[in-house]
């Protein structure tokens, strides 16, 4: 996992830049390090338990086939003992080879443990005679002895015979032990290669691995550099979570690049439309301390506090849409009928509407009900119906109408204004935002902003169809019913 890295204190010169340059390239080399000495380290780890397992199954296996051999030959030479006793064995090992005669150990003991036959290595026979000692008739009993000069082991079978004697048959493990010494030298020159194999594929496969994270770096450094935030990073075209992860690292510069944008030309509009009032509030306040005919200086003061209440309604539509979005707004949902609180407002706008020779119908069910907050439905039908009417020419005219049906309410507004261009449509949602550059109608760009997030804040959704020279036509939806929050 990569370590977060902490900020480096810039003082503006070349060294400062140096510093943050070497830190990007040494941290991913040393994560990629670590990382292909973990995947050396069990690759270590799992080929020693491998050879570990293989090594003990071998040996096991080897015992086994000692034993057997062992068991066999016992079975043999008693065989040979009951047939013609001490001296048959004697002719049995007569005939032998001589790899035979150096491997294989007998030894015959009577009841009273006087030693009837013997054949041994002479260099072992010292330590492997005289072995004899309690056991059990019809028994075997198994013995590991090591030879003088304990180089290696004998696997040593106990029975004892028909007439109490103990026959002693033993093998020597010497080629077994050769055996087992020539595996772990291949282990030992075949693990070295191995090693420095595992660590070359895993350094490549953590290089090609890695490679996203080290185009994410460059983006991210050259953000920070050139303060380009057109940046993006190359897809790697695999479907893995590195892909996954460089198309959301994309989609969020995408995100950032938008917000970013969306955030200066908002703080651009805000400058443009606080200055104004900003002036206005100024002046009115220089006017009121230089005038000294109070009828003047109550003029002036009424000026100033008429832009300080707009000041503060753009504020307060701020606040109100910032908390919309929070999810914090609480809404007083109530179900009424829709006409009535229509019909308020088209008597509201008359005097404007007459000003422009504006036609405005509704045409509203007067049995259709809504379940909304009542207020803030009134605050969004407002605007769009002053939105409407600011941009629709004279002799134009507005239609207000709504459809209920059992799951929703959707109320339209038509007018045949001047429409809105097609690269201002995405955004006429935005907060400052306004498709008119030159601000000649008189407005915050918070209106719409405003509706959209009082309809979505009652689940339900706002769109909008215009074109140039086309009017516009704004559907608000609204669901039929809908628990307080």
């Amino acid at each position: 996992m990569l370590a977060p890295r902490k900020p480096i204190p810039s003082t503006g010169g070349p060294a400062s830049k140096k510093e943050q340059t070497e830190r990007y390239l040494i941290e991913p080399l040393g994560f990629s390090l670590r990382l292909n000495l973990w995947y050396t380290a069990f690759f270590i780890a799992g080929a020693f338990l491998l050879f570990s397992l293989a090594y003990i199954l071998l040996v096991r296996e080897f015992r086994e086939i000692d034993r057997e051999i062992v068991r066999v030959k016992l079975d043999a030479c008693r065989a040979w003992y009951l047939q013609g006793g001490p001296a048959a064995l004697q002719q049995h090992f007569q005939n032998e080879s001589g790899w035979e005669k150096e491997s294989t150990f007998l030894e015959v003991m009577s009841a009273s443990d006087e030693l009837k036959f013997v054949h041994s290595p002479q260099k072992d026979e010292a330590t492997l005679t005289h072995l004899g000692g309690g056991l059990a008739a019809n028994d075997t009993d198994w013995l590991s002895v090591p030879s003088a000069e304990q180089h290696m082991v004998w696997t040593i079978a106990r029975t004892r015979l028909p007439d109490g004697s103990i026959m002693e048959v033993g093998r020597t493990t010497e080629d077994r032990d050769e055996l087992l010494r020539h595996f772990r030298i291949i282990f030992l020159f075949v693990m070295v290669p191995m090693v420095g194999f595992g660590f070359c594929g895993g350094a490549f496969i953590t290089y090609r691995a890695l490679g996203p994270i080290r185009e994410i770096i460059g983006a991210v450094r050259s953000i920070i550099q050139t303060g380009n935030l057109r940046a993006r990073v190359p897809d790697p075209r695999t479907e893995d979570e590195i892909n996954e992860l460089v198309t959301l690292f994309n989609r969020m510069l995408e995100r950032n690049e938008s917000l970013i944008g969306a955030m200066r030309d908002s703080l651009d509009n805000v400058a443009h439309d606080l200055r104004t009032p900003l002036t206005r509030l100024q002046t009115g306040a220089q006017l009121a301390l230089q005038h000294e005919d109070p009828a003047q200086i109550k003029e002036a003061l009424a000026d100033a506090v008429e832009e300080a209440e707009r000041l503060n309604a753009m504020l307060c539509t701020i606040m109100d849409i910032s908390e919309v979005q929070a999810g914090a707004l609480k809404l007083d949902l109530q179900t009424f009928p829709l006409k009535p609180v229509v019909d308020v407002l088209v008597e509201l706008y008359d005097e404007v509407a007459q000003e422009k020779n504006i036609t405005v119908s509704a045409a509203i069910d007067p049995e259709g009900q809504i379940t909304a907050d009542r207020n803030r439905l009134q605050l969004l039908l407002s605007n769009l119906l002053d939105n409407a009417l600011k941009y629709t020419p004279n002799g134009g005219h507005v239609d207000i109408a709504a459809d209920f049906t059992p799951d929703e309410v959707r109320v339209t507004l038509r007018d045949n204004g001047i429409g809105i261009d097609a690269e201002d449509l995405p955004r006429i949602w935005d907060r400052l935002y306004r498709a008119d550059k030159s601000r000649s109608q008189r407005g915050l760009g918070l209106g719409l902003s405003l509706v959209k997030a009082f309809v979505e804040a009652h689940g339900g959704a706002a769109i909008v169809s215009s074109r140039p020279g086309s009017g516009s036509l704004f559907t608000v939806t609204f669901p039929r019913k809908k628990s307080a929050a």
